[in-house]
């Protein structure tokens, strides 16, 4: 396919994300993979399109993410700085992969993260709790959240898997409103990781997860981040960007 070729070959940025850099792998965690590529000029000022690559490596097409299944999406620089500018959870995260998640990263993605402060903003509250949310309805949806992992509910009563998104969301959104940085791996990965486990009970979980978006709306009112991300210095970080590749890879 001629989109997973550009996007194999303008890679900029490969990490390992998930429950690698949370520090929640279990015995039956897969891995998951992200990468950030630059389009050719033609799929920017011309009429092509790409705004993400899949490059998933799957052992079944039954079985949802299993032990030695590969989660791999890699994203048009483009598309990476839209959805970076509305905070989303999952592309914030590449900001802050540390050192043992980074497969690969050139002197583009070194300049764009160089540069993350311009994109998070007080949006992060809205976008992960609004993530978490999402997470709660369908953990207390139980069977009808059309995950296929009915294994889950049948040994513990409920969808751990969203248990342990629901509370790490919190507590990431909560670090990012109070610290304007993300660790990882992340300090309640112990925590996260027996949540997976089914070690706390459903009722102990939904409390949690109330005490935390209570502290969270609290650490909103309070935090100095911007409102909103600096679109200006976007603008022109992505026309740098774009430009300097081009132009590279035409010398």
């Amino acid at each position: 396919m001629i989109e997973q070729k550009m996007a194999l070959d303008n890679l900029i940025y490969k990490i390992r994300i998930g429950s690698t850099m949370y520090g929640t792998i279990t015995e039956t965690s897969d891995e998951d993979l992200g990468g950030i590529f630059i389009p050719d000029k033609d799929y920017v000022l011309g009429t092509k399109h790409c705004e993400q690559v899949e490059l998933s490596e799957k052992i079944s097409k039954t079985i949802r993410n299993q032990k030695g299944d590969t989660d791999y999406v890699v994203y048009s620089l483009t598309k990476f700085i839209q959805l970076a500018i509305g905070n989303n959870p999952n592309i914030i995260e590449f900001f802050y992969a540390p050192i043992h998640c980074i497969i690969w990263k050139d002197n583009f993605a070194v300049e764009l993260i160089a540069n993350r402060d311009l994109f998070l903003s007080k949006k992060a509250y809205h976008t992960f709790k609004g993530y978490s949310y999402a997470q709660r309805k369908k953990l207390e949806v139980k069977r009808g959240n059309q995950t296929g992992r009915t294994e889950l509910v049948d040994k513990f009563g409920y969808d751990t898997k969203f248990a342990g998104h629901l509370i790490r969301l919190l507590y990431e959104c909560l670090q990012l409103l109070v610290e304007k940085n993300l660790i990882f791996p992340l300090p309640e990965n112990n925590l996260i990781r027996d949540i997976k486990l089914g070690r706390y009970s459903l009722d102990w979980i939904l409390e949690e997860a109330k005490r935390l978006e209570n502290l969270v709306d609290l650490a909103y009112v309070k935090s100095d981040l911007q409102y909103t991300a600096d679109y200006e210095k976007i603008n022109k970080l992505q026309i740098y960007l774009l430009e300097k590749f081009w132009r590279n890879k035409n010398d």
